[in-house]
């Protein structure tokens, strides 16, 4: 993972704002799987100008949640700029529609561990 991103400092003052106002989806997502998993995730943070819901950066892995405003072609044209942008800095991208950590959370959290356990395959985690 190439460590030189660097973030604004808006960035990180908006996602300090985002850690305070998490939505239903986030907030059970982090609550009632990743606030203790291991390896560790962080919620909203600062990646460059972008910030993510979740990032593991043990695992190189983000974990960002789509709700309904990911529909609009406004929206996923900033998607495509901002994956892009996490993969070109070393980070897997894991999307998951926000309606699926309510209907499926178990079905989203063995994904998630998929995700986690690849990168250890693939040699991120020590």
């Amino acid at each position: 993972m190439n460590s030189s991103y660097r973030y604004t400092t808006f960035a990180k003052a908006r996602a300090r704002q985002l850690r305070s106002a998490m939505t239903p989806s986030e907030r059970h997502l982090w609550h009632d799987f990743l606030h203790d998993h291991k390896p560790r995730f962080q919620r909203q943070r600062a990646i460059g100008p972008y910030i993510v819901d979740f990032v593991c950066y043990d695992a190189a892995l983000v974990v960002e949640l789509d709700g309904e405003v990911h529909g609009g072609e406004g929206q996923h044209q900033h998607d495509e700029a901002r994956e892009r942008y996490l993969k070109l800095h070393g980070f897997r991208v894991v999307r998951v529609r926000s309606r699926d950590v309510f209907e499926n959370f178990e079905g989203v959290c063995a994904g998630l561990e998929r995700a986690v356990q690849d990168a250890c395959v693939e040699g991120w985690l020590v």
